[in-house]
């Protein structure tokens, strides 16, 4: 894994980059957005700080390592409701293959809905309709060489097509790589991780090819008490500044088979743009048995506007014990 880990990472560095690059100058410099538009509700309630906490089938995109925590089967689909009636769904599915590995599909549309198409003097010339799709295939490997009885550690992949159809027509081609680990070594559990994202070929609608929207993100995750997760997240995207993120999880059991959830998070990374209002995330959950329904709200700052995220994501736990130990 460590050689898997160093030539990521000497591909990373060595790829084309400008003095731009990691800082507010790159702003709008690289194309393929919507692959930064998160999935799950409940990582979206914790300010996006979640590429150490994912355990289910939407680890495909926060970070594919997480993948590996799967017991069973996880599926997972998110709605988000954007301004100006633009929304987009999200879906995947992950099942566990044998004791150590995951294997995960997940597709993403974003619809930008009608919009009229005017002409150079201002005439309506009928409308448009702008999408983009993206589909993924993802695997999670629980790396046992390198576990032990103080730590567990996973690695994980994931490979992207991507289209849009807006006024052209373009494709791309992306990829995932994240590892993750879990301490056990103290009274608590700690979790530790890094996801290199969307590495690839971006999108050409006409002479120029795209940049796609690489980052890296490091992530940590900590329960002082059980009922209690707190996770912090730093993320170096290519085209913006570096910025941080936080978040918590309080889950409550109603009964033997319920539970509810109340999350929070904090991302910086709109704080210029859009003002402090739009940092703060929150959120709620409700999980029977293995089915579970998660909720995040997000104002938009100077927008005026809020963001809806809702999820529903179904786990089946494992029929028997394994190596793999349960959040």
């Amino acid at each position: 894994m460590r050689t898997a880990l160093a030539a990521v990472t000497a591909l990373l560095l060595a790829a084309p980059a400008c003095a731009a690059d990691f800082s507010r100058a790159a702003v709008g410099t690289s194309g393929s957005e919507f692959m930064l538009f998160d999935t799950s509700a409940r990582g979206i309630a914790m300010g996006g700080a979640y590429s150490a906490a994912t355990n289910d089938a939407s680890s495909i995109y926060w970070n594919p390592a997480g993948l590996s925590q799967v017991p069973r089967f996880s599926a997972t689909f998110l709605h988000s409701q954007y301004v100006a009636d633009v929304t987009y769904n999200a879906m995947a599915a992950a099942k566990r293959v044998n004791d150590s590995s995951v294997i995960a599909a997940g597709v993403r549309y974003l619809d930008f809905g009608p919009i009229s198409r005017t002409d150079i003097n201002g005439q309506t010339r009928g409308q448009f309709h702008p999408r983009s799709y993206l589909a993924e295939l993802g695997w999670g490997q629980s790396i046992y060489d390198l576990s032990d009885s103080e730590v567990d550690v996973a690695m994980g992949v994931s490979v992207k097509f991507l289209h849009s159809d807006l006024v052209e027509r373009a494709n791309g081609y992306g990829g995932d790589f994240g590892v993750h680990s879990r301490f056990y070594g103290t009274s608590h559990t700690y979790d530790v991780s890094m996801a290199i994202q969307n590495l690839g070929i971006g999108q050409k609608f006409d002479k120029v090819r795209d940049t796609l929207p690489t980052r890296v993100r490091f992530g940590g995750g900590v329960r002082p008490i059980k009922p209690l997760l707190l996770t912090i997240e730093a993320i170096a995207p290519i085209n913006n500044a570096p910025h941080g993120a936080a978040g918590m999880e309080y889950n409550v059991d109603v009964q033997k088979n319920m539970q509810g959830s109340i999350r929070a998070g904090l991302n910086s990374l709109t704080y210029d743009s859009l003002g402090m209002a739009s940092m703060l995330t929150i959120g709620a959950g409700l999980k029977l048995s293995d089915l579970s329904f998660d909720y995040a709200f997000a104002p938009t700052g100077q927008l005026g506007e809020q963001i809806h995220r809702v999820s529903i994501s179904f786990n089946l736990p494992a029929k028997i014990s394994r190596r793999y130990r349960e959040r």
